[in-house]
């Protein structure tokens, strides 16, 4: 399983080593080709979860975010594309 993870979310090596490879992410800058091949995109607030950044999404799963407000998060995309999703106020 191949997880995304902003790079300012601490401990997320430690929490999910074991479920698959996680690799770091620019919040502020993240690519719509870089969620290729990703199964799990955890994000914080810099980080617009919408169709743009979504259209090359070919396998992703589930959508986390660590944050107390999800207004960066379409989340009827979300719903509608069967894609999971979780907020983690305060994390």
């Amino acid at each position: 399983m191949r997880i995304l993870a902003d790079q300012n979310m601490p401990l997320v090596e430690s929490f999910f080593c074991e479920s698959g490879e996680v690799t770091r992410f620019d919040g502020r800058n993240l690519q719509p080709d870089e969620l290729k091949n990703v199964d799990i995109l955890l994000t914080r607030s810099v980080t617009k979860v919408n169709e743009a950044l979504l259209a090359q999404a070919d396998r992703l799963k589930f959508v986390g975010t660590a944050t107390i407000g999800i207004d960066h998060i379409d989340s009827s995309l979300l719903a509608s594309a069967n894609i999971s999703f979780s907020s983690a106020p305060g994390c």
